[in-house]
């Protein structure tokens, strides 16, 4: 998932002329503001990540490094650990593992302010099958990514969250894609089959394919590619969050934040599953109903 493509942006308002029958130059007018703290916090079952940025302007497009200087730390039933920051992976990193049912708190000290965040951990969902297949839609034919996965609360309404990565050797990229994000979403179970979850992931058409267009380049899957599939359970609020996110970035406005301390961002604790990973094929597709496994 790209953070500072949804995260990065600074509320902006764009004046639009007028069109004429003139050739005429447009300015935009950016409301720029100054730059918000932004947090992204992660207990999960493989370790601790907390990310601390700033939200920079529509015209900025250098990537972050995250800033260093922030006390950080998680308590569990009243003990504090405190998370240190990690040069090498650029985020302030710790060893610490969360079980489903806990409750983690995170508080990050930063430039005088203080923030808080809260969330208990939901039990993982088990993955039981993934593969692409062709899916047909009108007159088009859809390569996608099917997943299928333990619901592991069926009497419950559960959250979910997943990122979908790609490695690519391909020519047309001059610098090698290693492990970049592809696609992400969340999702809840209504609407699945009792006790069962699956995810239909649309990435690419046939004709995007042959026609192999440069804009298209970052959405099409080639021969021998590496595709990654991690699926972590999430609470409401996180779920809430990514889905505003999503809503916002059509219109610029901010996502809803779990924090305090009128920062960006948010904490999460959840439960992360793994799919196997697929070296992607034309010749592997297959072409089918979907099926519920057993």
């Amino acid at each position: 998932m790209t953070r500072t493509a949804h995260l990065g942006k600074w509320t902006f308002l764009v004046l639009l002329a007028l069109l004429t029958s003139c050739k005429k130059e447009i300015d935009f007018d950016y409301n720029e503001i100054a730059p918000i703290v932004v947090i992204e916090g992660r207990v999960t079952n493989e370790g601790t990540v907390v990310m601390i940025t700033k939200s920079r302007s529509v015209t900025d497009s250098v990537g972050q490094r995250c800033l260093t200087g922030a006390i950080v730390t998680v308590s569990h039933h009243g003990v504090e650990e405190n998370i240190g920051y990690d040069e090498r992976s650029n985020c302030y990193r710790s060893a610490l593992k969360g079980e489903a049912g806990e409750s983690y708190r995170l508080s990050v000290d930063f430039e005088g302010q203080h923030y808080e965040g809260a969330a208990t951990m939901p039990a993982a969902a088990p993955i039981l099958s993934n593969e692409f297949i062709w899916f047909s839609m009108l007159d088009e034919r859809m390569v996608v990514y099917e997943l299928w996965a333990k619901d592991p609360e069926p009497d419950e309404r559960n959250f979910y969250w997943y990122c979908m990565n790609r490695s690519t050797r391909h020519p047309h990229f001059k610098n090698k894609k290693k492990g970049k994000p592809y696609t992400w979403n969340v999702f809840d179970d209504r609407g699945n089959p009792p006790g069962l979850l699956y995810r239909d992931v649309f990435c690419m058409s046939e004709r995007a394919v042959e026609e192999d267009k440069k804009e298209n380049w970052d959405r099409i899957l080639y021969e021998g590619d590496t595709i990654t599939f991690q699926l972590m359970t999430i609470d409401r609020p996180t779920y809430d969050y990514f889905t505003s996110l999503r809503t916002g970035q059509s219109n610029g406005a901010n996502p809803r934040s779990n924090l305090t301390g009128n920062c960006l961002g948010y904490f999460t604790a959840g439960s992360v599953t793994r799919a196997d990973t697929l070296v992607f094929s034309f010749d592997s597709i297959k072409t089918r109903a979907t099926f519920i496994p057993q």
